[in-house]
């Protein structure tokens, strides 16, 4: 086990006193890991509920809403499905597309009462299920294939937060996903029956991903109808920052099946990994060879976000083999929730098949020669101090996180602004926002243009605060408000979040440049002057929120795009890991405490 310190510098003691630090290490993650059950309890209210009402209004919206389907699937499922596939199912494409008469169900509904981010909200998890009896049509290489028997089962959350002392007394509404839902269908077609498979895998994993980009934590929908004098940080609701970080170990599995053919014509062994899904994160362990019982070790260690206890774990054994979507499963940990993790942080799992057999009397049951995994888990809190950061465990090496709201852009014209793309470059690693979405400026009535674009500049470029424009401008509080959350001039429009983890955060230096796809894909600007991270702890705020402008990027064809300055709006929010569960760091001279303190303390 690790030793926790303020920084990764120090060196370990020896003897005694590294046992002793280890001890107490280990009494700070037993005190955070219950630190964090009781904080981030929902306390449950009646569940069950059916919601009649609800479908019959779905039922009169399907014509519009299967509409909607048809345009994202055509614009941004069918070239990322284009791009997954092998060389031999290349030129794929969507010929039909009709979703039929048969929309989706939805209920029963469980309520819940819950905070995040310190926002008290009502949580209601709706149960949907899509039974489509749709006509889709794909063509690939000449031979058209269809899909049949669609069906779609997952979770939608509604969150009506934050809770308000006045009337609506409800401020917003926030749909989003704790997990990607279950995708199943079949195929008709004069494919073989191997090609149909990989394209059923390759499919279902393109479409679960799509959904994760817009609808899976800590991607969400967020309308609100709060006034300005709420005083309610809207930034936080539309790009809710984790609860927590749970370090999660696939330390070993044992007594997986065989998939592999041997010489004798037998299935005696594996070359197995672990995939984890954690809300719209996907990791896998490295693969081991030939192996029915493989060892990770660190190796198998990865950090992830934790929104709520309530997001299920998804874990996955498979066995690798040659080409995309060709490895066979060997299993998975059923119903895994992020609760149950913290209730036991290292226990060995049962993996369970695709399909759980049927005893005799009719109910499921788990088949026991699936094998079993070992896990083990370690949560963290997010902190604005740099004391008892964990030490690094394989490749789980984040010492902070940054978040990054990607909001607008404002400089591009219309042709150029739809599908820019930003890119974030952080410790060697890249990171590619989705294209950009054009909307127009619009000033409202009650303030002429003029004074919308000196809020624009005062907020953006000046950084200042709304009080601070009021002074300057000598507008009310509701003016200036509705403009700088309006930003009604910066009409290149992403509202994305990203969560990058940072393994040294003395040297961490955040690059952002442009890129667009019209008239020719090329990097258009960006900015000059690298982020020093470090230098958002140095200034005490952890924090940078301001228009940041971006240059050409030197070439002379970028130059000749530019017609004016762009300016990139966003928020930049830094958070270190620790094991302490208070919010301000301790006084200089404070030590870790001892085990005796933790456990009087507990």
């Amino acid at each position: 086990m690790g030793q926790c310190g303020c920084s990764r510098s120090d060196s370990a003691p020896a003897g005694r006193s590294s046992r002793r630090d280890d001890y107490a290490e280990s009494a700070l993650l037993n005190e955070s890991r219950r630190f964090i059950l009781e904080r981030t309890k929902a306390k449950r209210g009646p569940q069950g509920i059916e919601l009649g009402w609800l479908n019959f209004m779905v039922k009169k919206l399907w014509p519009k809403l299967s509409m909607a389907c048809t345009a994202i699937i055509k614009e941004e499922l069918q070239p990322k499905l284009q791009a997954a596939v092998p060389a031999v199912l290349s030129g794929i494409y969507f010929k039909k597309l009709d979703f039929g008469d048969e929309h989706p169900l939805l209920g029963p509904v469980g309520v819940a009462h819950g905070k995040q981010n310190q926002y008290d909200g009502l949580e209601l998890d709706v149960k949907l299920v899509w039974k489509c009896n749709a006509e889709v049509v794909l063509e690939v290489q000449g031979i058209e294939i269809g899909l049949e028997k669609i069906r779609i089962d997952g979770t939608v959350r509604l969150q009506l937060r934050p809770l308000l002392h006045h009337f609506p007394t409800m401020g917003g509404l926030q749909i989003t996903m704790m997990s990607p839902p279950n995708l199943n269908w079949s195929f008709r077609g004069l494919l073989g029956a191997l090609q149909l498979e990989v394209l059923s895998r390759v499919m279902r994993q393109v479409v679960a991903d799509q959904i994760s980009e817009l609808l899976v934590v800590p991607n969400l929908l967020f309308v609100h109808w709060m006034e300005s004098s709420d005083d309610i940080d809207l930034e936080v609701l539309q790009f809710p920052h984790p609860e927590c970080i749970v370090r999660l170990c696939i330390r070993e599995a044992r007594n997986l099946r065989g998939s592999d053919w041997n010489y004798f014509g037998f299935k005696g062994t594996s070359d197995p990994y672990v995939s984890v899904h954690l809300g719209s994160r996907l990791w896998h362990t490295p693969q081991k060879s030939r192996t029915r019982n493989p060892r990770w070790g660190d190796a198998g260690c990865q950090d992830f976000l934790v929104y709520t206890p309530s997001q299920f774990v998804k874990v996955d054994v498979y066995d690798a083999d040659i080409g995309p979507g060709t490895d066979d499963h060997l299993g998975h940990v059923a119903g895994l929730k992020v609760e149950d993790l913290l209730n036991s942080p290292n226990q060995w799992w049962p993996l369970s098949g695709r399909k759980v057999r049927e005893t005799q009397s009719g109910v499921a049951a788990e088949d026991p020669s699936y094998g079993e995994v070992y896990i083990q888990t370690r949560f963290f809190e997010l902190r604005m101090h740099r004391q008892n950061i964990p030490q690094p465990m394989g490749k789980a090496d984040a010492e902070a996180f940054v978040f990054i709201d990607l909001r607008s852009l404002r400089g591009l014209q219309q042709k150029q602004a739809n599908g820019a793309t930003i890119t974030f470059k952080l410790e060697g690693n890249s990171h590619k926002s989705r294209g950009a979405a054009y909307k127009a400026t619009t000033y409202g009535s009650a303030l002429t243009a003029s004074a919308q674009r000196l809020v624009e500049h005062l907020q953006n470029s000046q950084g200042k605060s709304v009080d601070e424009i009021m002074k300057i401008s000598g507008l009310s509080k509701e003016q200036v408000s509705s403009v700088v959350q309006a930003r009604p001039s910066f009409t290149t429009r992403w509202h994305q979040p990203f969560s990058l983890p940072i393994r040294d955060l003395d040297n961490a230096r955040l690059d952002i440049s442009l890129g667009i796809r019209r008239p020719y894909h090329k990097v258009l600007a960006v900015l000059k002057r690298p982020i020093r991270l470090k230098e958002l702890v140095d200034n005490g705020k952890w924090q940078l929120d301001k228009a940041l402008v971006l240059e050409p990027d030197g070439k002379p064809e970028g130059a000749s795009l530019v017609h004016e300055t762009l300016e990139l709006s966003l928020r930049i929010t830094l958070r270190c890991l620790s094991l302490s569960t208070s919010e301000l760091p301790s006084e200089p001279g404070s030590t870790i405490p001892s085990p005796v303190q933790s456990q009087g303390a507990s």
